[in-house]
């Protein structure tokens, strides 16, 4: 199993929490985590493979040049890093055909055997789950403010089918989106990008196994019943 993670050196000790919740629940998994990332130091990244491998699971890493976005809106609110698991399927080698990406603050306290062997049907190639069920008049509310008619998706968990995604991923299709967005269309940037311009390949998922969110923890009981 392949996992996609992005950060920078503010964000290893929460990777390291998320690491070790994902491989004491998939032990049996054969893990390797993908980090892309724009200049970690080499300390810090050695102590990343050592510490990956303590719980038995191989780490690679990619640095992205400085330059590969000097077309791109940059800001505080738009860093480099945004781009990166947008950008994911032409990022990472083309011996991949598929990866997990998951944020590097989450806890994973399920298998993701089931998640992993997630079948795409014709015409999709992420999965995700969207917070529709828990919050109807958001959803309404991002539908309008994207112009999408599905279901607005979370992308703090993302699998995708990478051979399937090379074939549409358009690196400068994302950088001019974004360049000609007003802030006020992008409150969460990256998410915003991903729904707006990939929403409609995407594979809804169950988001009380796969991303659940405690502050929703009474809406999910009612939507139980």
């Amino acid at each position: 199993m392949d996992i996609l993670v992005t950060f920078d050196e503010n964000y290893i000790p929460p990777f390291k929490t998320m690491l070790k919740s994902l491989m004491i629940n998939n032990p049996e998994q054969n893990t390797t985590f993908w980090l892309i990332h724009d200049g970690i130091e080499e300390k810090k990244l050695q102590d990343l493979i050592h510490f990956c491998l303590s719980y038995g699971a191989k780490f690679e890493h990619i640095c992205i040049s400085k330059n590969y976005f000097e077309n791109a809106k940059i800001t505080k609110r738009y860093p480099k890093s945004m781009y990166y698991r947008l950008l994911a399927p032409l990022i990472l080698p083309e011996t991949l055909d598929k990866i997990l990406y998951l944020d590097p603050d989450i806890l994973v306290i399920n298998k993701l055997d089931s998640l992993w062997k997630t079948e795409f049907p014709e015409g999709k190639f992420y999965a995700a789950a969207s917070h529709a069920i828990v919050g109807y008049l958001t959803d309404d509310i991002n539908k309008i403010r994207l112009d999408i008619d599905h279901s607005y998706f979370n992308t703090g968990v993302i699998l995708m089918n990478l051979t399937k995604a090379r074939k549409i991923v358009d690196a400068d299709e994302i950088i001019k989106t974004v360049n000609e967005s007003r802030d006020i269309e992008l409150i969460l940037p990256d998410q915003d990008i991903f729904n707006a311009m990939y929403g409609k390949y995407t594979l809804k998922i169950p988001e009380v196994l796969y991303n659940y969110d405690t502050r929703f923890y009474r809406a999910y009981l009612i939507e139980q019943r």
